[in-house]
């Protein structure tokens, strides 16, 4: 695997020189205010050879905030974002944009919609499987951005959930909650702060032995999303090492049950 190829989140700041140490050298940020889910940096203390995440979904209010920063944000490699209100934003910057809406980029007609109209790439949905990555991939009009390792999105809400729920049971309030469900014993670990909830599935998805099967001169970038793993974990991943599961690779997903029933 070219580890060129690889971009990854950064939870400290002391990673990166055990990062380059094993030949990535591409780093991405969540932004201050402006993410939700993943560690996040303020941006003076980011390398302008970074990329940043902004996956907020933003209101007005915080639109005319990052409108503000604008300038000290276009100094960075790129944006990965998710609400459309960064694309208008930064357009005309010299900066890519990222388009990563996971439940939206599952087709190569919408991906290629925004290709079309500035976006540098996009990354691919991990909710689809594998044939579906390679047909996007081979028919999108420029190189795209796998997801190859991390925790599920599951959903995002504006919405303080778990602040809601303790409070209307009378629990003590806490973050980073692992939620049960008892009828498939599936984990889910639910984040909150000020700007909403995320919840994830609390087990790895691992996506990188499909690699093998892809064109590389299609790929911009492996995509990594780390939550909580060491340098030295991700690269014996990146090795081989067995790890998480296939996620939606060989799983197709129901959206009616005539679909269902066809299986």
């Amino acid at each position: 695997m070219k580890m060129s190829k690889i971009l990854i989140n950064i939870n400290n700041l002391n990673e990166i020189e055990e990062y380059e140490k094993i030949g990535i050298t591409n780093f991405l940020f969540a932004i201050e205010k402006f993410s939700i889910g993943y560690k996040a940096f303020s941006l003076e203390s980011i390398p302008s050879s970074a990329y940043v995440l902004i996956n907020r979904v933003l209101d007005c209010e915080d639109v005319d905030k990052l409108e503000s920063l604008k300038e000290e944000i276009s100094r960075f490699k790129g944006i990965i974002y998710e609400d459309v209100a960064v694309y208008n934003l930064f357009k005309d910057e010299d900066i890519e944009l990222i388009w990563f809406q996971n439940h939206f980029t599952t087709n190569y007609a919408s991906i290629n919609y925004y290709l079309k109209n500035g976006v540098d790439s996009a990354v691919i949905s991990n909710e689809i499987t594998e044939n579906e990555i390679l047909e996007i991939l081979d028919k999108s009009l420029k190189p795209l951005v796998i997801n190859i390792l991390g925790k599920n999105q599951i959903m995002y809400s504006r919405r303080t959930l778990l602040t809601n729920f303790n409070k209307h049971n009378n629990l003590t309030d806490y973050n980073n909650m692992i939620l049960k469900e008892n009828a498939t014993s599936s984990r889910f670990l639910a984040q909150e702060s000020e700007y909403g909830t995320v919840i994830y599935n609390d087990e790895y998805f691992n996506y990188t032995h499909i690699l093998k099967n892809i064109d590389a001169t299609k790929i911009k970038f492996n995509l990594i999303l780390n939550q909580d793993l060491k340098p030295s974990k991700i690269d014996a991943i990146l090795k081989g090492e067995p790890f998480g599961n296939d996620g939606f690779l060989n799983k197709k997903t129901v959206y009616r049950m005539s679909e269902y029933n066809d299986r």
